[in-house]
């Protein structure tokens, strides 16, 4: 067997897939976090403005942290396919390929 059944072009695609993703949901937490200071400043006032932004916030930052860390995860993923590469063709010169 002189060639591996591994495409390892996918692992560039599905990187490049959760790239996007972690790209689109930061842009929507910031979306999010517009619109709710919008609504904070148009309908709330004192305690509830703050109590309102703070909660806001937190989920807002938690869905940057969740989108850096798919991010990093799509590092990964195109890492490890680019490192099977590598076994797959000392696999097939060491098969005598």
């Amino acid at each position: 067997m002189s060639e591996m059944l591994y495409d390892h072009s996918a692992g560039d695609a599905l990187a490049q897939a959760f790239k996007m993703q972690a790209a689109q949901l930061h842009e929507h937490a910031e979306d999010l976090m517009q619109a709710g200071r919008q609504l904070v400043a148009e309908h709330l006032e004192g305690a509830a403005a703050d109590a309102f932004h703070n909660t806001l916030m937190m989920h807002t930052n938690a869905a940057k942290d969740i989108a850096q860390t798919i991010s990093n995860h799509s590092s990964a993923v195109q890492s490890s396919f680019h490192g099977m590469a590598g076994v797959d063709s000392a696999g097939a010169q060491a098969m005598g390929a």
